[in-house]
């Protein structure tokens, strides 16, 4: 067996082995003795007795998800809520639409947002996530780490973006290493890219490539690719129409069921980057208690397994015994030095936007 096997082999069992361990592991809520806390969000989400969940594209199982989350928010807490799910708008929408609400005294569409740092980082000025202390109502689970934006922000998910490819149909892309190596002739017009350009946006940053350079490859790139295409798609890539994208959004199609024998991921030495999503807890959520509980589910190893893992594709490199966390791991023993998009390092960049979208004109109006 040649040693990549061997390593892929080991990190496989490594996976299995960790997640058995975890998910026999006891939970905070079912222990004998319940954080105060965490006993008053308990009480608070029996008496609310719902929880109104809304997001689109995918997330967390959609509705299959939200009654995975409702029996699992059950049998954790003794809680049962009426869940109802609303397909919902993307990340940004989703966020403007909130602060909307929140304006006009209006209850929250939904009582728990999903996004990214992108979408999070301007509207915590604005107040409008709840400030919820994570850590003690998990304790030895939830850490400071995995909290941010003072409390406002709880990580949830670890996106890997990078080339997804169909193996049957276009297995040379597994070979690619850099950037550059998509540039190469023999990629031409096999390699679609998205056109908002996911994961370009921390390429432009001061610190990493900066606008010049990435605006450089990016005139290269739009006449290599065969076409655009949004993340979300993996049908079309797992059908053979498209026979890779880079960069995906999140490199998390191949870990679902339906696609394990015909999509594969390839993370890219130069653009290797962890995206973490987040959960929030709107100030004007309906149900805020049963919104934390409904988080704290997620974040326990059930929910990372039943709903981020088996209906998502994804889950948390922040916990030792996920899927991404071994994934992570192995490429680093491999020399991959991951960029961390955090709410924090997000904060911390100027004119990203505004280079991007110079960028996303030159690839979609090329």
């Amino acid at each position: 067996m040649s040693p990549i096997l061997r390593e892929r082999a080991l990190m496989a069992l490594v996976m299995i082995a960790s997640f058995v361990g975890v998910l026999a592991a006891p939970i905070a809520a079912s222990a004998a003795s319940v954080p105060p806390a965490l006993q008053k969000i308990i009480e608070g989400a029996k008496k609310e007795g719902s929880l109104n969940l809304e997001y689109g594209g995918g997330i967390l199982g959609t509705s299959q998800g939200a009654q995975v989350a409702a029996a699992g928010i059950e049998k954790m807490f003794g809680v049962k809520l009426n869940v109802t799910y609303t397909p919902g708008p993307s990340f940004a929408p989703m966020a403007a639409r909130l602060y909307t609400e929140k304006q006009a005294d209006q209850k929250a569409s939904t009582d728990v947002y999903y996004g990214t740092a992108v979408q999070i980082v301007p509207y915590l000025k604005l107040g409008l996530f709840r400030q919820v202390p994570w850590t003690t109502l998990y304790p030895g689970r939830i850490t400071s780490k995995i909290v941010e934006g003072g409390g406002r922000a709880l990580r949830i998910a670890t996106g890997l973006p990078g080339v997804i490819y169909n193996k049957r149909v276009a297995p040379e892309f597994g070979k690619v290493e850099t950037m550059a190596d998509l540039l190469k002739p023999e990629y031409k017009g096999k390699l679609y890219t998205e056109p908002y350009l996911a994961g370009f946006d921390v390429l432009v940053a001061n610190n990493i490539w900066g606008y010049e350079k990435t605006a450089t490859y990016v005139r290269k790139l739009s006449k290599q690719i065969g076409g655009l295409l949004r993340c979300g798609e993996p049908d079309r890539i797992a059908s053979g129409e498209v026979p890779a994208l880079a960069l995906d959004c999140t490199g998390t199609d191949e870990n679902l069921p339906k696609y394990h024998n015909v999509l594969a991921l390839k993370i890219l030495r130069d653009a290797a980057m962890r995206r973490y999503d987040y959960l929030s807890i709107p100030v004007n959520a309906a149900h805020p208690d049963a919104g934390i509980l409904f988080a704290l589910y997620l974040s326990s190893p059930e929910g990372q397994k039943d709903v981020l893992l088996d209906l998502f594709g994804n889950t948390l490199d922040s916990y030792p015994g996920t899927p991404t966390h071994a994934k992570v791991a192995a490429l680093q023993r491999e020399g991959y030095k991951f960029r961390d998009v955090t709410i924090r390092w997000w904060s911390a960049q100027k004119n990203i936007q505004s280079n991007l979208k110079k960028l996303i004109k030159i690839i979609t109006q090329r």
